[in-house]
């Protein structure tokens, strides 16, 4: 009886489904370091990259848009957490998301490597277009890790007997 019952509700997800949840997050790190390289201070559209203080900003840049792309995935998190598969789902997510921030880093600097950065000034270090806090890396990952870790917590019931 339990064998027909774990192949009528399996544990993980089609390997189709897995695949899904990890390339989502991950094609979206490029996207968002695109948009990171034009929007943060000192990259390609406005500020000084050899003002110490613009810096900050763009770090703070990058951990919004981090953010806010983890605010995404665990919105599609939450809206699978009933189907079958969940812990599947969940950690290709997260490491999509690892995936996905690492990718965002790698093509806003790429990008300001390639393509430059506004103002940027080679005698001043640590005024190339970069990441000054590389720990805002572990911030997309780390959302999506505590709410899925909650989110078991709260949902998890004991399985049944059959």
């Amino acid at each position: 009886m339990s064998e027909s019952r774990e192949a009528a509700h399996p544990v993980w997800p089609r390997p189709g489904t897995m695949l899904r949840w990890l390339l989502a997050p991950t094609l979206a790190g490029p996207v968002l370091g695109f948009v990171w390289w034009l929007a943060a201070p000192g990259g390609r559209l406005y500020g000084d990259g050899s003002d110490y203080a613009a810096w900050l900003a763009r770090d703070f840049a990058f951990a919004g848009l981090a953010a806010l792309a983890a605010v995404c995935v665990v919105v599609f998190v939450v809206r699978a957490h009933d189907r079958f598969g969940f812990a599947g789902r969940s950690l290709a997510a997260l490491v999509g998301s690892g995936a996905g921030s690492l990718l965002m880093w790698l093509t806003g600097a790429g990008l300001a490597r390639v393509w430059g950065s506004l103002r940027s000034d080679p005698s001043v270090d640590g005024s190339a277009f970069g990441l000054q806090a590389l720990s805002a890396l572990a911030l997309w990952p780390a959302i999506v890790a505590v709410v899925v870790l909650g989110l078991a917590s709260i949902l998890w019931s004991p399985p049944t007997r059959p």
